[in-house]
């Protein structure tokens, strides 16, 4: 991601005016571009992003991704994700109380045979990725690992 384009990322919680909706869609391009060269695969792209934008005290956004369709190998499983983005609370920093913005991307396994989901034995069913800003003030996506759906809001999730 550029970094005019990350410093919008990151100061979305200290904006008086809320960004366009242009704007908006050019963050979340970049975000997911940045996540197809994390991941070294290229996927499919819901057509427009929701966006949650009025409110620019808490601005949010969500879109669906998914794996190419003509990638059907019996040890590769089909996937689907969404990315959000939204106001996740404030930090003290310098005497001065930033809010901020974080982005997640949920992502969702599927047997690419019968079109399953897959879950782990424990209960996981779902893997977490989050773009992080690190030290450097830059942002990178680091994978969080599995994860339980502990409000059961994704059970019916399924590969399109």
């Amino acid at each position: 991601m550029n970094s005019d384009l990350e410093q919008k990322l990151w100061s979305i919680g200290e904006q008086e005016n809320a960004y366009s909706q242009e704007n908006w869609q050019t963050i979340i391009n970049e975000l997911l571009n940045d996540f197809q060269t994390f991941i070294g695969e290229e996927f499919e792209r819901e057509t427009e992003p929701y966006l949650s934008i009025k409110n620019t005290k808490s601005p949010s956004f969500s879109q669906w991704i998914w794996s190419r369709s003509e990638k059907q190998l019996y040890l590769a499983p089909n996937w689907s994700a969404v990315m959000g983005g939204g106001m996740v609370g404030s930090l003290q920093e310098n005497n001065m109380v930033k809010d901020i913005f974080q982005v997640s991307l949920t992502l969702f396994l599927f047997d690419p045979k019968s079109g399953k989901r897959l879950h782990l034995s424990t209960g996981e069913s779902l893997l977490e990725f989050a773009f992080l800003k690190q030290v450097n003030g830059r942002g990178q996506w680091q994978a969080l690992g599995w994860r339980k759906d502990e409000w059961g809001e994704w059970e019916d999730v399924e590969y399109q």
